[in-house]
This record gives structure tokens, C-alpha cells and sequence, in this order.
């Protein structure tokens, strides 16, 4: 199933980015006004908060194929709408562009953690790192040629064209994805203890887990909401090129690449937990980098954030997907990913920290207090690390 997966994934992902920064382009274009952007991705984002857990069960109980055909049709239904609307109305109003990111928040909160807990099954030639890994890897080559498709097209033609663009990927991820199907066997009988149960005695049981978790959820607030304020950043410091903000988020999808292809060598050397914190760390550190007014350096810390911040989500993910049982996959899945979840109270937050104090200084609190969080939590994981090996 993997040959139909991984192209449908592909395709959808793509749909994606290329929707995501017309979107943000495009409302920040008409309005000028950093907390729309904000609500734009609160909406987009907080139903996986909500609906997380529900997701999960869904993962669990039903045909995880038929999930996914019917998210994915779902979403080329709503853009479509979103298109026709746009063409047809001169000046959409701002509710139509939070009412569109609500649904498709709704929409994205089911489908990945359906995704994320069918890799591990999707093919015996292939093991879970690998699927995680192979994952990341289509993720951020998306990441790559999204926004530059999407910028590409919204300065050569208009938004529009890119959110019809952003349809027909969605149409072909659709019509890709229907020969996908998971055999009987791989439906395991699942555990009917309530989800949250599940959840918090996983965690009991696992107080390094518990510890990441925790952190991925602080610096998905703090660290992870930059591309939500990037085109404010970009306007500050190169108004009216919306080219720079393409550049600036393809190299970061560069460097997302570039680091799921070397981490499994980092991994032969390293444990998961030194690299997850260490990569924390240092996209703190490179948050700090965007604060310099210069193209060059812009694009070389957006580079590096895509870097440091990839490597995070990955080990993050590998090391929940290796630590986990089948019957509960989905539930313990549907939870950490829930962390993606506190990027639109982040950015919330970030652009009313940006709309009063500037956005210079929006994005050196974002650099230090993720900075100060990996930091923090890293001494206290090496700490517990050393009391266990002392006692022993």
C-alpha cells in the first residue's frame, strides 16, 4: 500500500502548503493586520486540541483507508467552495477565511493521527523509523516546492489561481488514494479503556516520555508559530516582496529535507532523547538569528530552523511510535499529537505580542522562552537520568 500512500500523501501534503501560505499571504494582503493572521491559525489549528482523542478512537475502531479517502474528499470539497467564493466575490469578508480554516482544521485534526498510527503497518519491508522517516521526508519536500509554488503563482497571476491549484492537488490526492486498503488482519482488537486512561497510565509508565511530551508542548507555543509570523517579519524588514517570504519558507523545507535524510545516521550515534533535546535547543538558538535585518541571514536561520525543528518533530515521533501498543496506538498517537495543537494559542498570543511591542521583539521572545524550555527540561531529563543510575 505504500506506492499509493506515499503519492497520495504527497499530493495532499502539498495541497496543503500551497493553501496555507496563499491563505496567510493573501489575508495579511487585504487586511494588514497581524492578529487576523493569528486567528487564521488558531482556527486552523485548535480542533486538534478537541478533536484529538475522538481521532484517535476513530483510528483504532475503523477501515483507517476509508478514513482517509473521505478526509481527503472532504477537503477538496471545502477549497472548492472557498474557490468558487473568491472568484465570484470581489472582496471576501474575514468571517469566510476562518469559517474555511475552522473546517479544515476539523478535517486535518481527524486525518493525521489516522495517518501517523496506519505507518507503522503500511508495508513489512518497511520499519517504523523508516515509515516515520520516509514521512517526514515527503513532508518537507512539500514544505520546499509549496511555497514557491505558491508564491510563484500568487505573483505571476493571484491567489486565486493558487487556491484552484490548491484544489486540484487535493482532487488527485483523492483519486490516488483509492486503491489504498489495509488487510483484515491488520485491524487489531482494541482496548475499550477510555482514552484518557490509556494515556495517563502510558505516561505514568514512561516519565521520559511524559517529559518530552511536555516539552513539545511549550515549545510548539513558544518556537513553532514562526510561520505564522513570518510574512509580518518579511513585510517589516522587505516590504512588498513576497518573494523573500517564499525563499525564506522553501529554505526551510530545505533544511527540514536535508535533516530527515541524515538523521538516521545521527540516530546510529546518538539515543532519540539527546537528539530531540539537543535539536530543541538549537532552534531556539536559530529563532534568535531572524532578528538580524539582512537576506542572507534571514534565509540561513529560516534554513536552520527547518533543520533543528524537523530533527525535534521526528525523534519526537519516532520515539512515540517505537514505545507504544498496538491496541492503543491510535489513542497514545492522537494525544502527542495534540502538541500541534498549541501553535494557534501560540500564535495568538505571538501576534498580539507582535501588534504591541513589534515584531522584532515577538521573535526574540519566541527564540529565548523555547531556548529556556529545551534548556530547562533537558537538565531535568539528564538529572533523573543520573538519580536512576545512582540507585542502581
Amino acid at each position: 500500500m505504500a506506492k499509493y500512500f506515499f503519492p497520495s500523501s504527497f499530493l495532499l501534503f502539498l495541497g496543503n502548503w500551497i493553501g496555507q501560505i496563499t491563505l496567510n499571504w493573501y489575508v495579511f494582503s487585504l487586511y494588514h493586520n497581524a492578529i487576523y493572521l493569528g486567528l487564521i491559525n488558531f482556527f486552523r489549528l485548535i480542533p486538534i486540541l478537541i478533536l484529538s482523542l475522538w481521532a484517535g478512537n476513530l483510528a483504532d475502531k475503523y477501515n483507517k483507508a476509508t478514513l482517509i479517502k473521505i478526509t481527503i474528499s472532504l477537503s477538496f470539497i471545502l477549497t472548492s467552495l472557498l474557490c468558487i467564493l473568491n472568484i465570484t466575490l470581489d472582496k471576501l469578508p474575514i468571517i469566510i477565511f476562518l469559517i474555511y480554516s475552522l473546517g479544515r482544521g476539523i478535517l486535518s485534526a481527524v486525518e493525521t493521527p489516522i495517518r501517523q498510527s496506519a505507518l507503522p503497518n503500511l508495508s513489512s519491508k518497511l520499519s517504523t523509523t523508516q515509515a516515520v522517516s520516509y514521512h517526514s521526508f515527503i513532508i518537507n519536500i512539500c514544505r520546499s516546492i509549496g511555497p514557491a509554488i505558491a508564491g510563484f503563482l500568487v505573483a505571476t497571476y493571484n491567489s486565486q489561481v493558487s487556491f484552484v491549484i490548491q484544489a486540484i492537488c487535493y482532487l488527485l490526492a483523492a483519486l490516488v488514494c483509492l486503491p489504498i486498503s489495509f488487510k483484515a488482519d491488520n485491524q487489531i482488537k482494541t482496548s475499550k479503556t477510555l482514552s484518557l486512561k490509556v494515556v495517563s497510565d502510558y505516561f505514568k509508565e514512561n516519565l521520559v516520555g511524559a517529559r518530552i511530551f511536555i516539552t513539545s508542548l511549550l515549545i510548539m507555543a513558544t518556537g513553532f508559530s514562526f510561520s505564522t509570523l513570518l510574512p509580518v517579519l518579511t513585510d517589516k524588514n522587505f516590504p512588498n516582496q513576497a518573494a523573500i517570504f517564499g525563499t525564506a519558507m522553501t529554505c526551510s523545507a530545505i533544511g527540514g529535507i536535508i535533516s530527515t535524510v541524515v538523521l538516521p545516521n545521527i540516530l546510529n550515534r546518538l539515543s532519540i532523547v539527546q537528539v530531540y533535546y539537543g535539536s530543541s535547543i538549537l532552534f531556539g538558538i536559530s529563532l534568535l538569528g531572524t532578528m538580524i535585518s539582512n537576506t542572507y541571514t534571514l534565509f540561513i536561520s529560516i534554513f536552520l530552523i527547518g533543520l533543528f525543528s524537523q530533527w525535534a518533530r521526528t525523534t519526537n515521533r519516532i520515539y512515540f511510535q517505537e514505545r507504544v501498543s498496538t491496541e492503543n496506538r491510535g489513542k497514545i498517537i492522537s494525544v502527542i499529537m495534540m502538541d500541534r495543537g498549541m501553535i494557534p494559542l501560540g500564535s495568538m498570543l505571538m501576534s498580539f505580542i507582535a501588534n504591541y511591542f513589534g515584531i522584532i521583539q515577538t521573535f526574540m521572545i519566541m527564540g529565548l522562552s523555547t531556548l529556556s524550555i529545551a534548556l530547562i527540561f533537558s537538565i531535568i531529563n539528564n538529572r533523573k537520568k543520573l538519580e536512576d543510575l545512582i540507585y542502581d
